[in-house]
């Protein structure tokens, strides 16, 4: 499957150029991410829920990286 680098290669942009836009789309979507909001860990439960919601932050960061 054709990235949007590829395509903007494709299309005859200058490959340089296609690296920065390439770039600043994965920023804006790594942008997008919502911080974590869950409170601090106090105890099992709490720190249960605190890391889940850390591997979510963590595998949009990683699924923005890798568009």
């Amino acid at each position: 499957m054709a990235t949007n680098k590829s395509r903007l290669v494709e299309m005859g942009v200058v490959p340089e150029l296609a690296k920065e836009l390439a770039t600043m789309e994965t920023a804006t979507k790594i942008a997008s991410i919502a911080t974590v909001a869950t409170a601090d860990a106090t105890d099992a439960t709490t720190a249960a829920a605190l890391a889940n919601a850390l591997k979510a932050r963590l595998n949009a960061l990683i699924t923005a990286l890798k568009a």
